[in-house]
């Protein structure tokens, strides 16, 4: 759009030398001219490639002729990019590296253009028209253009105006390095790698002289997962009987039985369940949930997958059966199985934005109705194994995967069915046994998400008791590494926020005033937690950790941690929410809004450079931390949050035309964010990511709110500062799962996109019409 702007006076004197025939034929057909694209070129390389002329990037035919009026194919438009943009691209490294489309992939590429094209191809920039067509003779539109120069403009990283976040960003990103069995790298991750090493200290020294009980639990469970020879030789021992009383099955009720067993022993569901979720329409008590089988991809993660995507799952699979006894053939065809299961289920499933909606999560049922849906089931005897309380108001969470689920548990089905309750006890104790498993796990997630390398031995069991022992360690790790300055710094950050969204939302054009005064009263009864909980939890007190020579394992100090999570379930089902309980644990580098509680959380781990830093800039500390806080506010405006009124509980408190004006916004957000590429070839999904965009626009209008009451606004710092907050690397298989997964938007967006809805942005860098990051005012989108 903006390059389309840009070039509109060149493309006027270009157009004219086309005939009215061909002008006919190309407004039929939307193809580009090579003279509407030599003027393309020539507006977008004037700053990179200065003076540059029209018969620089177009040469002549035999004829001698430049043949404007002629449409132009894919393979003369890259010869004209590069010619535009000086004769050599810059090879790619580093993040441009990871995010480039391989030529190789290309099958129809032939002699000619594969030589003449080397030097463009190499770069990256190139997505084919499929996974292995390139196409070299096909026309290119005009939007077709815009992306192969949007591509260079952050290939080359060299003008803000054109891609801000790659030139802000252009050092970091070039030497960006992922580590070892990590999924990226960027502030988020290498914040998140540094804590860990800090907890992983306090393990240490732990293991090295336990002197309470909590450390000493702590010793035991890491010297166990670290004992992989004691591991290996147990092999699948400790799930064996599970499986073997599977395959013995020789009817449904034979093999719900193996599941009532399961249940019993690991307090794991192989078939159907359940468990407690705070009830959406009153905040302040638990209901009953019941589930069934669901797709471990994900909705999208089939009908959406590529092929390298499923092959890699397949694999998975059967290697998983393979290891648990399995022949090859047998391991093949039940991991095709397993797949087409899953993948019927999760056509039928909510996708992943609507897992968030209340509307379509919040489905009342009784016991008889869920027991009509399951006839063949007897839910009653699986229900009394929960110790739960019988209450007649069970919620789904997504009708549509429990239907599909139901159709399965027949005895139709048993051989099925015992496929996938044996794969699900491979799938989900695999990693506490022998040392294959998770060979089999990296092979995966490197096949499926491009993760190179692995973690040692002595991080992943550092990092599983982190995960196991946070009410031991979260406590220590702040006495250690959290500040009260921090604190008290992030507290008022917070309040300053809070009175300027107050003040914003009393200004609002579209809101009318009952509805305002709904929306303050929510940001006035808003919970405010910072650093760490004002309660300890010790739901581990009554739980005995053995190691291997005391006659313990891994296996058995897992299954003792999910054994008491089922007494901690009863417990809070008889006592009612506990709203002193955090949903993160302070050494989380992460941030959340609960709607249920009506409460932004902020753990310590993430009140730390690069985020916040008590040595830093106003303005840069606003555009890390600050970004961060005022996204966590803003979800309680999201198009989820809004469901929800002060007190946590899913109710309307809208105007009927208020609700309709917020969600011709919503619409708007979707257009702005849905196509937008992030990687060659590779788009945004608009609606996936709906909430989050609403929750960073948002913050973005208080951010710059807040500077703008400043003696001496610097607009510059606070963009740059949200600029490289965001800045990230992924392998370009990762950034495709999470454009197919994640509801947050690539960071990319979050670090560019998000200000180009602000004229101070504008305003601060000069951006003008024609330059790549500009948006035409019409096209800017701010709701709160």
């Amino acid at each position: 759009m903006s390059t389309r702007k840009r070039i509109a006076s060149a493309l006027t004197a270009a157009v004219m030398l086309v005939s009215s025939a061909q002008a006919a034929l190309a407004a039929e057909t939307s193809w580009l001219s090579r003279g509407e694209a030599a003027a393309m070129l020539m507006a977008a390389a004037d700053d990179y490639n200065p003076g540059v002329q029209k018969t620089d990037i177009l040469k002549g035919y035999s004829d001698g002729s430049l043949h404007e009026e002629r449409p132009v194919t894919r393979a003369q438009a890259l010869v004209m990019l590069r010619r535009a943009f000086g004769g050599e691209l810059p090879q790619p490294v580093g993040d441009n590296a990871r995010s480039g489309y391989s030529s190789a992939n290309f099958t129809d590429l032939p002699a000619w253009a594969a030589e003449d094209l080397q030097d463009v191809l190499s770069t990256g920039i190139v997505a084919g028209t499929s996974a292995t067509t390139f196409s070299p003779s096909s026309y290119v539109t005009e939007s077709q253009m815009e992306r192969f120069i949007q591509r260079v403009y952050a290939l080359e990283g060299t003008n803000l105006k054109d891609d801000f976040y790659a030139a802000v960003n252009k050092q970091a990103l070039d030497a960006s390095v992922i580590q070892p069995g990590y999924t990226g790298s960027g502030s988020f991750n290498d914040l998140a790698i540094s804590v860990n090493q800090q907890v992983a200290q306090l393990i240490r020294e732990a293991v090295a002289s336990p002197k309470t009980e909590g450390e000493r639990k702590i010793s035991a469970l890491y010297q166990n997962i670290m004992n992989q020879t004691a591991r290996d030789q147990a092999g699948i021992s400790p799930i064996k009987p599970y499986l073997d009383a599977v395959s013995a099955a020789k009817s449904l009720d034979e093999l719900m039985a193996v599941h009532l067993r399961v249940q019993q022993e690991l307090n794991a569901a192989l078939l159907v369940g359940f468990g407690l979720t705070i009830d959406a329409k009153d905040s302040s008590v638990y209901d009953l949930t019941f589930g069934s089988l669901s797709a471990s991809l994900g909705q999208s993660g089939y009908a959406g997958a590529t092929e390298g995507q499923k092959a890699a799952y397949l694999a998975y699979a059967a290697e998983l059966c393979r290891l648990i006894g399995e022949s090859d053939a047998d391991a093949a065809a039940h991991a095709q199985q397993i797949w087409d299961l899953e993948a019927a289920i999760a056509a039928k499933s909510l996708t992943n934005q609507e897992q968030y909606d209340v509307d379509k999560t919040y489905n009342l049922y009784t016991m008889k109705q869920l027991q009509d849906l399951f006839p063949h089931v007897d839910l009653n005897a699986v229900f009394a194994q929960t110790g739960l309380t019988q209450t007649d108001r069970i919620v789904v969470g997504d009708v549509g995967e429990l239907e599909a689920a139901a159709a399965y548990l027949d005895e139709a089905h048993l051989p099925l069915l015992k496929t996938y309750c044996r794969f699900a006890l491979a799938s989900s104790f695999g990693e506490l046994l022998n040392h294959e498993f998770t060979d089999a796990q990296q092979a995966f997630q490197e096949a499926y998400a491009g993760v190179s390398g692995s973690l040692t031995l002595e991080e992943t069991a550092a990092q599983y008791v982190q995960a196991m022992m946070s009410d031991y360690l979260g406590k220590a790790y702040v006495d250690r590494h959290f500040s009260a300055k921090a604190k008290a710094d992030v507290e008022k950050m917070v309040r300053d926020m809070l009175a300027v969204y107050r003040e914003r939302i009393q200004n609002l054009t579209w809101m009318q005033d009952e509805t305002k005064a709904q929306a303050i009263g929510k940001l006035d009864a808003m919970k405010i937690n910072i650093g760490y909980p004002d309660v300890w939890q010790d739901d581990l007190k009554n739980v005995s950790f053995l190691t291997v020579e005391q006659g313990g394992s891994f296996f058995e100090n897992i299954r003792a941690i999910s054994l008491a999570s089922h007494d901690l379930a009863i417990k809070m089902q008889r006592d009612g929410v506990d709203r002193t309980r955090w949903l993160m644990t302070p050494d989380t580098v992460n941030a959340c809004y609960d709607p249920t509680e009506n409460s932004i959380t902020f753990p310590a781990a993430i009140l730390q450079p690069p985020f916040y830093d008590v040595n830093a800039s106003y303005e840069q500390n606003l555009g890390s931390i600050g970004y961060v806080i005022a996204h966590e506010i803003t979800h309680a405006f999201d198009n989820n949050g809004a469901k929800y009124d002060k007190n946590g509980n899913a109710a309307d408190w809208w105007t009927a035309e208020d609700y309709a004006a917020f969600q011709q916004l919503c619409g708007r957000v979707v257009e702005l964010y849905d196509g937008q590429e992030i990687a060659p070839g590779i788009t945004c999904n608009g609606t996936l990511t709906l909430s989050e965009n609403i929750a960073d626009l948002g913050s973005m209008a208080c951010l710059t709110e807040l500077e703008s009451k400043r003696p001496s606004p610097d607009y510059a710092a606070l963009y740059t500062a949200a600029a490289k907050i965001w800045c990230s690397s992924y392998s370009r298989e990762m950034k495709q799962y999470l454009t197919q997964v994640d509801v947050h938007s690539p960071d990319k967006l979050r670090g560019s996109l998000v200000l180009q809805n602000f004229q101070q942005f504008y305003d601060a860098f000069g951006i003008k019409e024609g330059d790549g990051m500009w948006l035409a005012p019409q096209d800017r989108v701010v709701i709160w």
